[in-house]
């Protein structure tokens, strides 16, 4: 087995954990009508998004961009997820910064990014929960093996995107956290 770190230089880390889809998908389709467009500004179309755990459900930035002082809890749009934020509770993580619904309307697409250039590490858990036929998730130019229940570890170093050629949406689970030191004995690749 391959030792990981948040600083290993790979393109992303599969992780071995029974992700319980179904639950998570009906939580976030009763609480749906909360998600807002996500960074309009740099380009994406029809990305959505709604926190969690964070500082609030409409600050879908990632936490560094708020700042350390801001109180983060579990969000309105959290309590209404409460099996969700339970299982998230189970993973070995020491601190969870924020985690958020990301959502991919029919048509819509990720503009290609890179999050951190100045940083090559790994984050964050990036978990697909509905993946409609059709959906591309190109990171460092290949296409990533996503699948319904499929956890991945992402480098955010490396450019990538997203299209939903599809007329579902996609569905993914994002989670910002400190991981513990047993986190990366759940690694499969």
């Amino acid at each position: 087995m391959t030792a990981y770190s948040r600083d290993s230089d790979v393109e992303y880390v599969h992780m071995n954990w029974k992700v319980p889809v179904d639950v998570i998908e009906q939580e976030y389709l009763a609480g749906k009508d909360s998600i807002i467009i996500h960074r309009p500004e740099d380009g994406h179309k029809d990305w959505k998004a709604v926190t969690l755990y964070g500082i609030g459900s409409k600050q879908t930035n990632s936490h560094w961009e708020y700042g350390k002082r801001e109180r983060k809890t579990v969000t309105d749009i959290g309590a209404k997820c409460p099996k969700t934020m339970e299982w998230i509770n189970t993973l070995p993580l020491a601190r969870i910064d924020d985690v958020r619904f990301l959502v991919i309307e029919p048509g819509g697409y990720i503009a290609p990014h890179i999050d951190v250039p100045d940083q090559n590490w790994l984050e964050p858990i990036n978990i697909c929960i509905t993946w409609p036929e059709g959906s591309i998730f190109t990171h460092n130019g290949k296409q990533l093996p996503y699948a319904p229940g499929v956890p991945l570890v992402l480098n955010i170093h490396y450019e990538h995107d997203v299209k939903n050629n599809s007329d579902k949406q996609r569905l993914h689970l994002l989670i910002h956290a400190k991981k513990s030191k047993e986190f990366w004995n759940d690694a499969i690749s």
